[in-house]
């Protein structure tokens, strides 16, 4: 059957959005160093700010840097996986076992940024306020709702992970049958 022209328009946009995932899995590491070596804690968004903890030393800015590739790996791994999905989807594979992983991969990448994020806050906070004198450092432990949406969004996902499969298996079915 040939292509329609909703078929290619699929193929062209994710196209399009693959190189933009492979941008986004270059620039994301940089921003990520650019905001520890050159923003003030105050401009950043933690829950604490420095008047709590102080002004960033070059240390804290180095550890904070290095504590942060476990976030930023895990954003990264959903971005290799979005770049997958789409790369599928320009390939024209729309029923692919593949694509199933990629959408399953996205749902539990997602769930677990939550735990991530909180336990990276936390150690930030303990980091960043390490050198403060005692009574006032501090362990900042927070969630929000925020969190718990992309919880429930990748739950969301990992079930549409299953039916995906379902329409994989629907596919292959209807592929056997002439």
């Amino acid at each position: 059957m040939p292509p329609t022209e909703r078929t290619e328009r699929i193929k062209r946009i994710s196209n399009r959005f693959k190189w933009l995932m492979i941008a986004l899995m270059g620039l994301l590491p940089l921003t990520a160093w650019l905001a520890w070596a050159f923003v003030e804690l105050n401009e950043l968004d933690f829950g604490f700010t420095a008047d709590e903890v102080g002004p960033l030393t070059t240390f804290e800015r180095w550890s904070a840097a290095a504590l942060s590739i476990f976030p930023l790996s895990v954003s990264l791994y959903a971005l290799y996986n979005l770049q997958k999905l789409f790369s599928l989807y320009a390939d024209g594979k729309f029923f692919d076992p593949e694509n199933v992983r990629c959408f399953r991969n996205m749902g539990w990448t997602l769930v677990a940024i939550v735990p991530v994020d909180i336990l990276f806050n936390a150690a930030l906070s303990v980091l960043l306020s390490f050198d403060q004198p005692a009574g006032e450092r501090m362990l900042a432990v927070s969630m929000s709702s925020d969190d718990v949406g992309i919880a429930v969004v990748g739950a969301v996902i990992i079930i549409v992970s299953w039916v995906m499969a379902e329409a994989v298996e629907l596919s292959k079915e209807n592929a056997q049958i002439v």
